[in-house]
């Protein structure tokens, strides 16, 4: 009796359960997956910036020879014909060929 009364109130909240829960596309999956979507927009923004500022980069060295040079120097300790380069090691660094030195002799 119960049923026949109300038929269209149970199939409506029968649908909404399956909608809302069973469903692939469930409201309780649709969470996770808007959090990923966001997650990814958000790398996607990250690497886009990343490519511009790399982007940026390869100009600079393609049109100034100049930032070419300061990278060779930086970088690659290379210097002119009349100077002399000095590189400092930083304390990091000396902790490891330290450790290096002491492993060897034994």
């Amino acid at each position: 009796m119960f049923m026949c009364k109300h038929k269209y109130l149970l199939t409506f909240l029968l649908i909404i359960l399956i909608v809302g829960v069973v469903d692939e596309d469930s409201f309780l999956n649709r969470h996770p997956r808007r959090v990923r979507i966001d997650t990814l927009r958000q790398e996607i923004a990250n690497y886009k910036q990343q490519y511009n500022e790399a982007d940026g980069k390869i100009r600079e060295l393609e049109n100034n020879p100049k930032a070419v040079e300061k990278i060779a120097r930086e970088r690659y300790h290379m210097k002119r014909a009349d100077e002399d380069v000095f590189v400092f090691v930083g304390e990091e660094e000396n902790d490891i060929s330290e450790e290096e030195t002491e492993s060897s002799k034994e």
